[in-house]
């Protein structure tokens, strides 16, 4: 689970332009009604829908097709010495595989209890 941490944080939009996603967002905004938890949505190229991602939330998805392509829109660039993540086992997100394929980089990342946020949650996205 993905993102940057101010002053870099994104804000993204995301939508699956070839094959099919499980995409999934995480509330890391401290003070938010929604603090922790996630919402899934599935992305088919077939029946094309963008997911608005405001900066606070971390993001990931799973591949539920041979292959596929992500588009991604962000509001900052790639910016190295703010690139974050949270485990992608911590959140208690069904993803509904038990041996996915996970980079070392992702394997090492922080769980979500462990994770000091930086985001606040302000009442707006």
């Amino acid at each position: 689970m993905h993102f940057q941490v101010p002053p870099a944080d994104l804000v993204k939009t995301v939508c699956c332009a070839t094959g099919r996603v499980l995409d999934v967002v995480v509330d890391l905004r401290v003070g938010s009604p929604t603090y922790g938890q996630h919402e899934a949505f599935i992305l088919d190229a077939a029946a094309p829908e963008i997911v608005y991602i405001p900066a606070g939330l971390a993001h990931g998805f799973l591949v539920l097709s041979t292959e596929s392509l992500m588009l991604y829109q962000v509001t900052h660039d790639y910016a190295p010495k703010s690139d974050s993540g949270i485990r992608w086992d911590s959140c208690g997100i069904a993803w509904g595989v038990t041996n996915p394929v996970v980079s070392e980089r992702d394997d090492a990342l922080p769980r979500l209890a462990d994770f000091a946020s930086p985001f606040r949650y302000s009442g707006q996205s």
